[in-house]
């Protein structure tokens, strides 16, 4: 490996050397697509969701009879867009080429007229869009489409929708939602693997038994990796560009990370950067630390100023290893109100993406915030209270 080139990824999805274990949910998910079993991925904020499905799709690259088509929902807004998406994303999946792809375009997009726009390059790249007419008349047939294309090749579709919680700022999300499931429930070719980042979001989608999607599939509970994966992996990606870091040190750096994946990376190259001659040390760990808390100082000021008082408090609380919020001492202590005021206080710190609170634990979704307020905002003040 270039010794000039950082051995960690930020910022991008993660596969082959970058990518870390993830052994069981990979076998978990190999045998859900092969088996044609839909499934929905929950877990926090940058926890790797997106770089593990398409991990599985390098492992299940010589399946040949099996095809990924990935959508991103993140900016999709209208009812159109995502039936736009959707669709294009399988023309590409099950196409190889740009003559087959137009093909399919003519003979299997039907009631609706789809304009085409090239890219750079005409013969891979390529958008579609198109005009619904009034109602919903050609919505259930467009979202068959990824059925009868993918029967009519003789294939397996993976179709893997990534910030589904989006669906609900749709004009009729829960509409939608029963139009999509009466359509997915029924298809044997097409297999959905749906995931987002809003943990809660996703969970009222699939765990209410109000919800359209109420039990569509397997459920995934993604976990963080564990750090006796964590420290020969970050071993080993010091090692790629010919330097040394001991166990200890790798042990330390993500502990500081709490073991999440995209801040692993990103202190990992953060050190990486920081490491003089063949060595990184622990002191190398902390200063490249320093260097991030300074880097995002400005960010997480403004963050701050969008978090209200009794919610700061709330957050000093936890760093202050509070765990029971609603006793008199601790409303009194953190002056954080009433009982009814901390539901409110931690329903909008999990709207403002600080927080997560599905499962037994609660989880900061950036670990560096959580170590900016203790060292850079309240310091030796923080259990002044």
């Amino acid at each position: 490996m270039d010794e000039e080139r950082s051995p960690f990824r930020i910022g991008t999805l993660v596969s082959g050397d970058s990518f870390v274990d993830r052994e069981w949910p990979r076998k978990q998910l190999r045998a859900n697509f092969r088996s044609g079993i839909n499934t929905v991925i929950i877990s926090p904020r940058r926890w790797g969701k997106s770089s593990l499905i398409r991990q599985v799709a390098l492992d299940m690259a010589r399946d040949k009879n099996v095809r990924f088509a990935f959508v991103d929902l993140f900016q999709v807004r209208t009812e159109q867009e995502f039936l736009e998406r959707t669709t294009e994303a399988t023309i590409k999946a099950l196409g190889k080429t740009m003559e087959q792809r137009m093909a399919d375009v003519k003979e299997f997009i039907r009631g609706v007229v789809p304009q085409i726009s090239f890219g750079v390059d005409p013969q891979s790249e390529f958008s579609l869009k198109f005009e619904l007419p009034e109602g919903h008349r050609n919505t259930p047939d467009l979202l068959d489409l990824p059925e009868r294309l993918a029967q009519a090749k003789g294939l397996r579709l993976v179709l893997c929708l990534d910030e589904f919680q989006n669906i609900a700022h749709l004009p009729d999300p829960t509409g939608f939602q029963k139009m999509l499931r009466a359509s997915w429930q029924h298809q044997k070719a097409v297999c959905h693997v749906i995931y987002g980042s809003k943990r809660h979001m996703m969970m009222d989608l699939f765990n209410k038994q109000s919800m359209p999607f109420y039990r569509f599939g397997d459920i995934l509970f993604l976990d963080k990796i564990k750090r006796e994966d964590w420290v020969p992996f970050i071993k080993e990606r010091f090692a790629s560009v010919k330097k040394q870091i001991a166990v200890d040190t790798c042990d330390h750096l993500a502990e500081r990370m709490q073991d999440h994946s995209y801040h692993v990376q990103m202190l990992g190259h953060a050190a990486w950067l920081r490491t003089r001659g063949k060595t990184c040390t622990r002191t190398t760990v902390d200063t490249a630390l320093n260097d991030l808390l300074d880097q995002h100082d400005a960010l997480y000021r403004r963050m701050v100023d969008d978090i209200t008082t009794p919610q700061l408090n709330y957050l000093r609380a936890m760093l202050n290893g509070v765990e029971r919020f609603t006793t008199k001492e601790t409303l009194k202590r953190f002056d954080l109100g009433s009982s009814a005021n901390v539901k409110r206080i931690t329903s909008a710190l999990e709207s403002k993406e600080i927080l997560d609170f599905v499962g037994p634990e609660t989880e900061w979704i950036d670990p560096l915030f959580k170590i900016w307020l203790e060292e850079r905002l309240w310091g030796s003040r923080l259990r002044l209270v």
